[in-house]
């Protein structure tokens, strides 16, 4: 029985180690790619919201806040899910060339693609709209019933990170263009570099 007791104990480490190791793996790849902090930053947001709105459903009483905590649970877990829907498509728009060795322009124009012809996006953007100006209404299912006081933070979050999001995207894709006009191009040649072409010297 002891030999089973740690056999069984040793399948169980080896199993949360391996979780542990593919979750490091997701990690290190989201953060090693352009947009890493959105997706790590929307996921902590969220998963505050869904404890949040979790707790006061389990918690409140009263009926009328139960749907807004019901709704915004299903925003975080979309939010969630098109952060790492969005980076991906960015990586993959990017293909096989690792994301430090492109230049910035080469970062914002296939990030412009992906803007303006993934449907993922297109949908997504206004749904993302829709749950910024949703939660900016719901504070009046809270006043009237206890308890309701993590749903408030909730809420406010949702919108700070509505207002947040907005801001990142366009002050990112800024300065990946801003950053890519003062590169030099790859066709540009090197400073004191061979120009060919050039005439050869008289008297050869």
């Amino acid at each position: 029985a002891m030999q089973c007791l740690r056999c069984h104990v040793h399948d169980v480490l080896e199993k949360r180690e391996r979780l542990l190791r593919l979750g490091l793996e997701l990690v290190r790849d989201i953060t090693q790619n352009p947009l890493g902090g959105y997706v790590i930053g929307t996921w902590c947001a969220m998963g505050i919201v869904i404890v949040c709105m979790a707790y006061t459903v389990s918690k409140v009483r009263c009926d009328e806040p139960k749907p807004v905590c019901g709704v915004d649970i299903a925003l975080a877990v979309l939010h969630s899910c098109f952060a790492y829907y969005i980076q991906r498509r960015l990586v993959y728009a990017l293909g096989d060339v690792p994301p430090n060795t492109m230049s910035h322009s080469e970062i914002a124009a296939k990030a412009r693609h992906v803007m303006l012809y993934d449907i993922g996006f297109c949908l997504y953007f206004f749904l993302f709209g829709a749950s910024f100006f949703y939660n900016c209404t719901v504070f009046d299912s809270f006043r009237n019933c206890e308890g309701t006081g993590p749903a408030w933070i909730a809420a406010a979050l949702m919108i700070f990170y509505g207002f947040g999001i907005f801001n990142y995207v366009i002050c990112w894709f800024a300065c990946q263009c801003c950053c890519g006009a003062f590169e030099p191009s790859k066709h540009q040649p090197a400073a004191g570099g061979v120009i060919m072409g050039a005439p050869a010297s008289a008297g050869r």
